[in-house]
């Protein structure tokens, strides 16, 4: 047993992974150690995120002669969020040490010193270790509390909550239900079981998570509880399942034996460095995770379709009895005889319909975290533009206070301002008039949260007028026209999408995870701070605040781009009916 103190199920289940916190660069698995060119044979240890990850991840981490050279680098947008999750720790522990004397120095567990609370303990068993933020004494032993930098709550009721100024006063939240967030509950079930391991876990299975955002004092004011044994839906049985598998997986690669997981695409690999070793394995066999997901590629299996070209070759009505749900019914040949083609688009019908107007208004928004949004983007077009005396182009609606800020509040009246300008400019003049976005829910979620919490700005919509324009026909997704009208094998974004209509962004590195890095960087973001201060402020880097506006125009210029390709040369791909001829 070692204990030192430490600064700072089915078959879908064991193919994937389960979604990923922002604690992405913690290690799962312990230093293989060797001693000259031989495979070790020493134990594996495996860490609190190893039972949620990829199994394939899994074994590439845990293996001495993987590629290594070839992962991919951490992008801005992860070591964003990685700093910001550091700060946020760091912040909630220096509360613990000072009103809580929790105490972070090397601590003897083979001794009878029971400290009420243990910050950062690293604690190694035979096949686990890991460093609890918080090892709290609950009587008999210790309960972990996890801190993490996202949502833990939602309004409502029913979630198991204690101040964390006293985290023992559990009880039933009248105003908070739990977020579902399976990595912590995996997490706080793999420190139970090393806790367990080492004889120090508290006999109620329970763990705690301190999280970050939120309405009013937010997660970071309360201790999250979970039971980890209830009876029916026990995270404990699941994760003992998940680590009993990642371990036997993670051994066969440590010493050389065969491996037991092989590459398939799935959601962790988009912010996975391991992604560029496992896509050239999974191009190089047309792997039909490509261009399925989820349950659906076991279905496939299950059919005896392993590739793509399995698929595409597959007769018709077998294709069509598939009983898939990730993807319209009737498209799962078409969509492989598209990826073997090249078409990134496969038209339904031979006709494409997207809504036009005589005003036209592309609006995207830029986000920070949980924090809120702190520009929207439109670009202005239209037959009725120079009919009206208005001029085409980009306006910005921005602030640069750091967020949360009510100056957030203004930007986004000012948006709604103008916007409900041009809405009322078209309709006295017997003129059609529409907004486009990409993925209504993006925006969504800051149109009708900001009037919520920002009510006392001077110009601030109602939620009922939120309410009215999205339920409108004037306010159309891009995204969802996209779906409804074309079969698409690959990926649905609009970076992948756009340059089917000749489109290119500026950035080289155009994304919204590394648009907040930058957001960062312009306004001299200290990590985890807001900004108390009122009224707009400049950028204290301007350099990455026009970065940032350039990048924002061009996604609505994409969007713009996309749209007008819908209604102007879509007939440029094929359509279904073609590529099904046999």
């Amino acid at each position: 047993m070692t204990l030192t103190g430490s600064s700072a199920t089915g078959p879908a289940e064991m193919r994937s992974g389960v979604p990923m916190t922002s604690d992405e660069s913690v290690t799962h698995i312990e230093p293989v150690k060797r001693a000259g060119p031989a495979v070790s044979a020493l134990p594996v240890r495996l860490g609190p995120a190893a039972a949620g990850r990829c199994r394939r991840r899994v074994h590439l981490d845990a293996d001495v002669h993987a590629p290594s050279a070839s992962r991919a680098p951490v992008d801005d947008g992860l070591r964003l969020r990685l700093a910001e999750g550091d700060s946020h720790r760091t912040a909630v522990l220096t509360s613990f040490r000072a009103s809580a004397g929790g105490s972070a120095r090397p601590w003897d567990a083979t001794g009878g010193d029971r400290p009420a609370v243990l910050i950062e303990q690293s604690l190694r068993s035979v096949s686990r270790f890991g460093t609890p933020d918080l090892l709290l004494w609950a009587g008999d032993g210790y309960q972990a509390v996890i801190i993490r930098s996202h949502r833990t709550t939602d309004p409502g009721s029913g979630a198991l909550t204690a101040p964390v100024t006293n985290p023992s006063e559990v009880a039933v939240d009248a105003r908070r239900k739990a977020r579902a967030h399976a990595a912590d509950a995996l997490a706080l079930a793999h420190h139970h079981r090393l806790l367990q391991d080492l004889g120090l876990a508290a006999s109620v299975a329970r763990g705690g998570v301190i999280g970050l955002g939120g309405p009013g004092e937010g997660d970071s004011s309360v201790v999250l509880w979970h039971r980890l044994d209830l009876p029916g839906s026990s995270v404990l049985t699941d994760y003992d399942r998940r680590f009993a598998d990642r371990l036997a997986v993670a051994t066969a690669a440590a010493t050389g034996a065969p491996a037991l997981a092989r590459p398939s695409r799935i959601g962790e690999c988009r912010r996975c460095s391991w992604w560029p070793v496992c896509l050239a394995e999974l191009q190089a066999a047309k792997d039909i995770s490509l261009i399925f997901a989820g349950g659906d590629v076991d279905l496939l299996h299950d059919a005896g379709v392993w590739t793509v070209d399995d698929l595409a070759g597959l007769d018709a009505d077998l294709a069509g009895s598939l009983p898939l749900t990730g993807v319209a019914p009737g498209t799962a040949r078409v969509r492989a005889r598209a990826f073997l083609a090249g078409w990134p688009l496969v038209r339904k019908n031979e006709q494409i319909e997207v809504r036009r107007a005589d005003l036209e208004l592309d609006v995207d928004m830029e986000s920070f975290l949980e924090d809120g949004a702190y520009l929207w983007g439109t670009y202005l077009t239209g037959p009725a533009v120079a009919e009206l005396g208005l001029t085409s182009g980009y306006r910005a609606f921005v602030s640069w206070n750091p967020l949360p800020d009510q100056d957030e509040g203004r930007a986004f009246a000012e948006f709604w301002r103008y916007l409900t300008a041009l809405r009322e400019l078209a309709a006295a003049r017997g003129l059609s008039f529409a907004a486009f976005c990409y993925s209504r829910s993006a925006e969504e979620r800051w149109l009708r949260s900001t009037p919520v919490r920002y009510p006392d700005v001077v110009g601030m919509p109602t939620v009922a007028e939120i309410s009215e324009f999205c339920s409108s026909p004037q306010w159309v997704d891009i995204y969802q026209e996209i779906r409804d009208q074309f079969v698409v094998p690959g990926s649905m974004k609009l970076k992948a999408l756009a340059p089917v209509a000749g489109f290119g962004w500026r950035d080289p590195e155009p994304g919204g995870e590394n648009s907040m890095a930058w957001y960062r960087d312009a306004v001299g973001r200290v990590s985890g701070g807001g900004s108390v201060g009122a009224g707009p402020i400049e950028p204290v880097d301007r350099v990455m605040a026009d970065r940032i506006l350039r990048y924002n125009e061009d996604d609505v210029l994409a969007t713009l781009a996309l749209r007008r390709w819908m209604t102007e040369r879509a007939g440029q791909v094929p359509t279904v009916a073609e590529l099904e001829a046999d």
